[in-house]
């Protein structure tokens, strides 16, 4: 299967409701794969589990339009934040990690998350990613975000071009996810680079319609990625489970 992404047009905004919303317009008006949606501001910027995104200013906040098989979907959210990875890795030395499924860390606090929404027709998706990367927002001190959370400001002490920034991510997202449509994705790698990849972390798990959608949290010892995107652990006693809707806990 040969598949190449192709970025056709880039429509920039100086405030949104949400990139998210914009893209799901587009999608309503059949447009095809390789639009991206950039926005200086969103008033309703969302994140995973219908968290709040919020982005203090002068940060890279966009969305892109793609078509994957529907197979692939699962996918997406790893293969994106991969490739934040490795465009940060080539600006900052800090430690970088993959929090799976769809965060990327520096040094274990969050500097860019990603929000996949599907809207299937027969074998074909049309898939809205969302991505925030904390570019030049202060994090230090503050106490407004959920998980500990850092800028590439915070780090380099310097403002950087966020255009730039986005630029390279799709270069390096183009790569990756041709690689996927073309079975040609190293999972093996991505895998090394996870968050806490051997250690026992806590997983906010199984999220249940009860109680106010309360949700169980469980310590597993992480494994690796498996071939279709889940998470295979680990419990105490050495019973593996294969994890496919949650998250790392960092309280």
């Amino acid at each position: 299967m040969k598949n190449n992404f192709v970025l056709k047009r880039m429509y920039i905004f100086d405030e949104l409701s949400s990139t998210m919303d914009i893209s799901k317009e587009f999608i309503d008006r059949s447009v095809s794969e390789g639009i991206v949606i950039i926005s200086k501001s969103q008033t309703k910027g969302r994140g995973s589990n219908k968290r709040k995104w919020i982005s203090m200013g002068d940060d890279a906040l966009f969305s892109i339009i793609i078509q994957p098989p529907v197979e692939k979907i699962n996918l997406i959210p790893i293969v994106t934040a991969y490739s934040i990875f490795v465009t940060l890795k080539n600006i900052v030395d800090e430690k970088i990690t993959i929090k799976w499924p769809n965060d990327v860390l520096v040094e274990g606090e969050k500097i860019s998350g990603v929000l996949i929404e599907n809207y299937i027709h027969n074998k074909l998706s049309n898939t809205v990613i969302g991505i925030g990367i904390n570019i030049n927002s202060n994090h230090k001190g503050q106490n407004r975000f959920i998980y500990p959370s850092v800028s590439l400001k915070d780090i380099t002490n310097q403002n950087l071009d966020v255009f730039s920034i986005i630029l390279k991510f799709l270069d390096n997202f183009k790569i990756f996810y041709e690689k996927l449509i073309n079975d040609d994705l190293d999972l093996n790698i991505i895998s090394k680079n996870l968050h806490a990849l051997g250690e026992k972390v806590n997983f906010r798990t199984h999220y249940k319609q009860l109680e106010k959608n309360k949700s169980e949290n469980i310590f597993y010892k992480i494994i690796s990625l498996n071939e279709d995107g889940t998470l295979k652990v680990a419990d105490d006693d050495g019973n593996i489970t294969n994890l496919s809707n949650s998250e790392i806990a960092f309280r």
